[in-house]
């Protein structure tokens, strides 16, 4: 007899199929920006879960824009 899901379990796979879909439709919208996008909206939804991340995403940011920028800094 098949496991049953926990409702944990079925929550997270319908917001993984939730961010996927919405992914799908960014990047059919807008590209390469609206797969950008969507993942801005994920990372903000994940922050606003835990704030103690917001630090964590800021120094990923200032790392990345610190390869990309030609390094004149912000």
């Amino acid at each position: 007899m098949p496991q049953v899901p926990s409702i944990s379990e079925v929550r997270q796979a319908r917001r993984s199929a939730h961010w996927a879909e919405r992914q799908a439709r960014q990047v059919q919208a807008r590209g390469d920006a609206g797969l950008a996008d969507a993942w801005w909206d994920r990372a903000r939804a994940i922050c606003k879960a835990n704030p103690e991340l917001w630090n964590d995403l800021a120094r990923t940011l200032e790392n990345w824009t610190g390869r990309h920028d030609g390094g004149h800094g912000a």
